[in-house]
């Protein structure tokens, strides 16, 4: 596999913001968000291969159980689904942060999935597909990088859709509505964040299906431009 690098760090957002994690980050990407902080792992050659013994000899040295398995896009990967069983076999937890291109096929103890809608300001919202979404379970994330007014219409418009299309497949009374956890994020240095959470709190659908605000926290320890943290 491409590894562009291994590295220990606290989570910057999600479910398990500040808990300290060992990174994995695979090379390649099959989107080019116009606000990517790691193009480093999308284009280029700055990476090395290693086989999936080597990846686990390499997060064995840190000693966290926490792993979150990044990119780039690491699903693109041929061997990532072994990657993945070999790791919850290890007893290892792992988020894998995914750009919302593919599906995720992969469910595993200790797995879940983190999960990106691209708005507009991407760039790639016409690569989305609220079918990819439907894959997500409840200890999923669903998350939104928000940049403009129009991407947080576009939210809302998403995460009414993906609402309805899990409300159809809860198919009797007794069933359980399967929504992930909703995260909405910023673009670093664009939208204000007062108007981000005036907007969510003004929002029906964002409060009804429990969605929260974050930020970078890795952007606020250190340089938002610091690689490998």
């Amino acid at each position: 596999m491409k590894v562009c690098e291994i590295f220990k760090s606290i989570e910057g957002e999600g479910l398990r913001t500040g808990l300290a994690a060992v990174f994995v980050r695979l090379h390649g990407c099959n989107l080019r968000c116009s606000y990517c902080d790691s193009m480093y792992s999308v284009e280029g050659n700055d990476y090395r291969q290693m086989n999936l013994n080597e990846i686990l000899d390499a997060v064995k040295t840190f000693g966290v159980r926490a792993v979150t398995l990044t990119g780039g896009e690491p699903l693109l990967h041929a061997d990532v689904g072994e990657l993945l069983q070999k790791l919850s076999e290890c007893g290892y937890l792992v988020n894998v942060e995914t750009n919302g291109t593919v599906p995720c096929k992969w469910r595993y103890p200790g797995l879940f999935y983190t999960m990106d809608w691209k708005c507009e300001s991407s760039g790639m919202s016409a690569k989305m597909r609220i079918e990819n979404l439907a894959t997500l379970e409840a200890d999923d994330v669903l998350k939104f990088v928000v940049g403009t007014v129009d991407d947080l219409r576009e939210t809302v418009a998403v995460v009414d859709e993906l609402s309805r299309v899990k409300s159809r497949e809860a198919t009797t009374p007794d069933s359980v509505r399967t929504m992930p956890h909703i995260f909405v994020s910023p673009v670093f240095g664009k939208l204000e964040y007062q108007k981000i959470v005036e907007w969510m709190l003004s929002e029906q659908t964002m409060v009804l299906n429990n969605a929260r605000f974050q930020v970078q926290l890795h952007k606020v320890v250190w340089d938002p431009d610091l690689r490998g943290v």
